[in-house]
C-alpha cells in the first residue's frame, strides 16, 4: 500500500458536512458564472470564507456555488444568499465576518 502525506485530491478522509447547505432544489441559470466568496460552515473546521463560482440560482433565492476545496464532497453547495458575497454586492449587517479578508 502506498501512503502519501498529502493526498492532493478529495477523499473521504477530508470530507466534512456543510452545516449551512440549503439542500438541492429547482433552479435556473440566467447569467454567466460569477466569482464569489462563500461563507461555509464546516462540521469540524467551523466558519470559513472560500472563493468559488456562483453558477445557478434557486427559485427561492438560494445560490449554487462551485467550491474547489477537498473538504467539500460534491462540486459545490446550495447556500443562502446572505452567505454569498460578490463584487458590487452591498455588505449586509447580517454577515458574520468580512468576506474579503
Amino acid at each position: 500500500m502506498i501512503e502519501y502525506e498529502d493526498y492532493g485530491t478529495a477523499t473521504w478522509r477530508y470530507w466534512q458536512k456543510i452545516r449551512n447547505d440549503a439542500g438541492a432544489r429547482g433552479s435556473f441559470q440566467s447569467r454567466p458564472p460569477v466569482p464569489v466568496r462563500a461563507h461555509v460552515m464546516f462540521e469540524r473546521d467551523g466558519e470559513v470564507w472560500l472563493d468559488g463560482t456562483a453558477t445557478r440560482l434557486g427559485f427561492d433565492g438560494a445560490i449554487f456555488v462551485e467550491i474547489k476545496d477537498r473538504r467539500v464532497q460534491a462540486i459545490g453547495a446550495w447556500l443562502p444568499p446572505d452567505d454569498v458575497w460578490w463584487e458590487g454586492k452591498p455588505v449586509s449587517s447580517q454577515l458574520r465576518s468580512a468576506p474579503y479578508t
